[in-house]
This record gives C-alpha cells, sequence and structure tokens, in this order.
C-alpha cells in the first residue's frame, strides 16, 4: 500500500509540474502575439514613418499597385518585371494585393512583415531546438525594432524572417530524410532569392549552423568535425541550384553596366569604432543613449547566466553568430550600387545568436521575467511611437509645402549642408542608428499626392521592376538623395547629371531640412528661384524659365 501511494504521489506531483509547464507555456505564447499586436501601434498611427527609404518605397509600391494607371505617372514609368528578379518582395506583395486592396491596407501590411517576421522566426526556430514557449522568445521581440528595419531595408528584413521560418521547417521535416529535405531546401531557397540575396544567405548560414549540431564536440575530435563538416556541405548544397539558375539565365545585377565588379565596391575608413557601430546595428534605433539600455540588459543576461552555468546553447547557430560577426567587419559599404552592404551581416549574427541561446532565472527572479519583459516590449515600441509623432510633422511640412505644386511638375530636392554641431541638434528621429537621415527620401510624396516627378526614384535595374519613360530619363538617376544646395551653384557631379542645366529641366525646388540651418547658409539666391512656401522643415521654390520649359 505503501509503496502504491508512493507511487500516485510521484504521478500526481508529474502531472502537476506537466499542467503547469502547459498553462506557462500558452501564457507566455498570449504574451507573444499580445507584444506583437502592440508591436503594430506605430505602423498603424503615420502613414509616412521616420524611415529611410520608405517614402521612396511607398511610392513604387503605389504605382506597382495601380497608381501607374493614372496620367501624369504613366507618361513617367513603366512597369518591367524582366529587369528584376531578386530583391523584390514587397514588389510581388503590392502588385498582387494592388488587386484587391488599396494602400491603407498593402503599406501597413507589408511593414508589419518586415518588423515582426525576424522576431517570429527566432521565437519559431528557439521553441524547436529548446522546447517550450519562454521569456528569452518575448525579449526578442525588442529586437523588432532596428535600424535596418528603419532604414527601410524591406525586403531584406522579410527575407531574414523568412529564413528563420524556413530553417525551423527544415528542422522539422529533416526525419523524413533527403526525399523530402532536399526539395523543401530548393524551393524555400528559390522564394528567398526572390525575396532578397541577403536572405538567402542567411538560410544558408542557418542551414548550415544546424547542420553542425548543438554540440560543441566536434572541436575537440578530428574524426567528429569531419562528419559535422560533411553534414554542412549536405545540408547546403540545394541552396545553391537556385542561385546557379539565376546567374545563368536571371537579368543582369544590380549596378552599372560594364563597371567591374572591384570598381563598384567601397569600403569606408576602418576605425574600431565605426566597427563596433556597425556590429551593434540590429540593437540602434533613433537615441544610442536608449539603445544601450537594451544592448546592455541582453549582454548581461547572457554573462550572468552563463556565469552560473544557467544558459544552453546551440553551438552550431553561436559558432555562426561568431563568423558572420567578424566577416562584417570586411564587408564594403557600398557593392552593386547598393548602399549598407555593411550593416546586413550584423543582423544576421545578432539573429543567429539569441536563436541559438535559452538563458534561465532561478529563484524569485522567475516570477519576474515575464512581466518585466513585457514592460521593456511595451517602452520599447513607445518611445518608437513618440519619435514617429514627432517627426509626423516633418511629412506634414512636406504636405503643405507640395499644396503649391501643379501636377506634371518637376520637383529638384535639395538639404542644407550641416555641421558637426547642427547634426548633433537635430530632433530625434530625423537620423537613424547614427547613420542616415531619416528625411531624405520625404520629397518621394510629391509623386504621389501632387502627380509630380522628382529624380531618384527608385528604379535600379536588377532591384525594382519600374522604369523610367524617356525624356523624363533624362533627368532621373536609380536611386539617390538631396542635393546639398551649394550643388546649385557648381557643376552637375557624376552622380546627378540631372543637375546639368536645373534651372530648366525642373519647376520647383524642395529644400528639406530646412529648419536645421542658420538663415544665411539655405538657399543660394538666384534671380529665377522665387520662395513660394515657407513650413519650416520645408520649403518650396518657383523656378521661373527664362525660356520655354521642357514639353
Amino acid at each position: 500500500m505503501t509503496m502504491t501511494s508512493g507511487t500516485n504521489d510521484i504521478g500526481a506531483t508529474t502531472a502537476g509540474k506537466n499542467t503547469a509547464s502547459r498553462v506557462l507555456d500558452r501564457r507566455i505564447a498570449a504574451l507573444i502575439v499580445l507584444a506583437a499586436l502592440i508591436s503594430l501601434i506605430p505602423i498603424l498611427s503615420v502613414r509616412f514613418p521616420p524611415m529611410t527609404d520608405y517614402a521612396n518605397h511607398y511610392v513604387r509600391l503605389w504605382l506597382l499597385a495601380g497608381g501607374i494607371d493614372r496620367p501624369f505617372m504613366a507618361r513617367f514609368y513603366e512597369i518591367d518585371w524582366n529587369v528584376a528578379w531578386t530583391n523584390i518582395a514587397i514588389d510581388l506583395l503590392a502588385f498582387a494585393l494592388g488587386k484587391i486592396a488599396t494602400m491603407n491596407f498593402i503599406a501597413p501590411f507589408i511593414l508589419g512583415l518586415a518588423l515582426l517576421l525576424p522576431p517570429i522566426g527566432v521565437t519559431l526556430l528557439n521553441r524547436r531546438l529548446f522546447g517550450g514557449f519562454h521569456w528569452w522568445q518575448l525579449l526578442c521581440f525588442v529586437l523588432a525594432w532596428n535600424a535596418v528595419f528603419l532604414f527601410g531595408f524591406l525586403s531584406f528584413s522579410i527575407s531574414l524572417g523568412l529564413a528563420l521560418i524556413f530553417a525551423y521547417a527544415d528542422e522539422c521535416l529533416k526525419h523524413r530524410g533527403a526525399v523530402v529535405s532536399i526539395p523543401l531546401r530548393v524551393a524555400c531557397a528559390a522564394i528567398l532569392l526572390t525575396a532578397h540575396p541577403f536572405g538567402l544567405l542567411f538560410y544558408t548560414i542557418l542551414l548550415a549552423a544546424l547542420a553542425f549540431g548543438p554540440s560543441a564536440s566536434p572541436f575537440r575530435q578530428g574524426k567528429a568535425f569531419a562528419t559535422a563538416i560533411g553534414r554542412v556541405i549536405f545540408a547546403v548544397a540545394p541552396v545553391f541550384l537556385p542561385l546557379a539558375t539565376f546567374l545563368l539565365f536571371g537579368p543582369s545585377l544590380p549596378g552599372q553596366k560594364n563597371v567591374p565588379l572591384l570598381d563598384s565596391l567601397y569600403w569606408h575608413e576602418l576605425s574600431i569604432m565605426r566597427s563596433i557601430n556597425v556590429l551593434l546595428t540590429y540593437f540602434r534605433t533613433y537615441d544610442i543613449r536608449i539603445d544601450m539600455v537594451y544592448l546592455m540588459l541582453f549582454m548581461v543576461l547572457v554573462r550572468e547566466t552563463a556565469r552560473h552555468k544557467l544558459i544552453t546553447v546551440h553551438w552550431g547557430l553561436v559558432l555562426a553568430a561568431i563568423v558572420t560577426g567578424l566577416l562584417s567587419m570586411l564587408m564594403p559599404s557600398q557593392a552593386f550600387d547598393t548602399g549598407g552592404m555593411d550593416v546586413r551581416l550584423p543582423c544576421m549574427m545578432t539573429l543567429a545568436a539569441v536563436a541559438g541561446l535559452r538563458p534561465e532565472i532561478k529563484g524569485r527572479l522567475q516570477s519576474l521575467a515575464l512581466p518585466a519583459v513585457f514592460l521593456l516590449i511595451v517602452c520599447r515600441t513607445a518611445f518608437v511611437e513618440y519619435v514617429w509623432l514627432h517627426r509626423n510633422a516633418d511629412v506634414a511640412a512636406v504636405e503643405r509645402a507640395l499644396e503649391h505644386v501643379e501636377p506634371g511638375g518637376a520637383i529638384l530636392p535639395v538639404q542644407p549642408r550641416l555641421t558637426p554641431e547642427e547634426i548633433g541638434s537635430m530632433p530625434v528621429g530625423r537620423l537613424v542608428g547614427g547613420k542616415f537621415p531619416s528625411f531624405i527620401h520625404h520629397p518621394a510624396i510629391a509623386s504621389f499626392e501632387r502627380d509630380a516627378f522628382m529624380p531618384y526614384l527608385f528604379t535600379a535595374a536588377g532591384k525594382q521592376p519600374l522604369r523610367v519613360k524617356e525624356p523624363w530619363s533624362e533627368i532621373a538617376v536609380p536611386e539617390g538623395a538631396p542635393l546639398l544646395t551649394e550643388e546649385l551653384t557648381e557643376p552637375a557631379p557624376y552622380y546627378a547629371p540631372y543637375m546639368a542645366d536645373w534651372k530648366n529641366r525642373f519647376d520647383y525646388i524642395l529644400l528639406v531640412n530646412a529648419d536645421m540651418s542658420a538663415p544665411d547658409n539655405t538657399m543660394p539666391a538666384f534671380d529665377t528661384v522665387h520662395l513660394v512656401a515657407d513650413e519650416g522643415f520645408a520649403r518650396l521654390y518657383r523656378i521661373g524659365h527664362p525660356k520655354p520649359a521642357r514639353q
């Protein structure tokens, strides 16, 4: 009887623990869903948030969703899917959704995917590797807000999330053998190559890390290491089939034709501070002081749980994080006419690291973990909401200035040169990640709201399925930024050939960030250029043509 009673007690205790574990699992899952919904609040608050590339992307997506049917837009642009087979995740979404929805749905939907897919991917993969939902996965939603997302690298962000989700699917189905895993990897690789080439790279890295395995033992045994490398090669081999197909039969890669690869590469001057800033890309937003609080939180959690042996590590993913972090310091900042190349690998480093770790908290702090983590997510989102609402005043200033633009006009965007002191005093939100201004593509709003032409809407061959028609192509570049006002008095630079004879080629000048420069350093004086509207952040000038304007 005693033995039976003891057995029943053990069984009851085990059942109670399992029930409590399931309750906690459901509670964390509910909080993850709630965190995702809260993270969407800023996206639903403003139409044009202070994200560097976003306004430019928005206009292109609007054109693909049906805006190109408007008479002036049809005169300026045409859609050509033959010139871009990669980096077009958001383009395909906008084109497909444009049949059934407006930009009021399409734009927030795409932003939501770019924001949430990476932390969702981390949650799924971490849960598969370590079992169950966990407060660490909830904490990773803090990383939804990062500089790369705020730069407006939307297809890239979506592809990172898809790579994690596809790696999770691979882990779930690998027990079914090569008959299932090889076709799955080929299909996932093809989707990722279409979405963004760096997404394919991340997927390859994740497959290699998972094939290497969770243990560090291969480093201690030569035979085990050779076996692990064999698994890695077998795992990643299928992903090269779509890549080879693209290189053989796809359109040209992005970049200027007849320019050798090495000539298209550009490195910033190497420095320790710059390397650190690049490595921290996935923690940066608008204010480094606030960002460092979250970075230190992650670092202290990992350090202390490792010191007390309360952390579980998937060494394949951690090794992948270390390698991508080291390689990121060697990456050029520009290649194939694409900027921000050096910030891509640090994103993979961070995501691979957080997916491959599972820290634990013991004692009284355990009960505080969930509410504390959830509060951190709310605070992070609230800060972004605060910035977006305040910077919406800049967008409103641009919109008010553009009210004076006649449909069909051509707008020349410019900005003042700022001193380091003026840059340092800019309102929060006008600089993203300490790297790029958030407002340089606000002039693209003129296309959407005033049917006007601006010279640097994203139309790069190999990256965007949009072409500029003649004769407008004579005053257009595939991508760019507002020139400095002082360049209005200088010969046309090589990167802005549209500046040649700008007084006759353009109808308006739109000056952005005008309120940050000294009054005597805003615009040169021209007899034919007259101020039409001064809205503080934005000023509009009309160009009086000394001879008949372009027809």
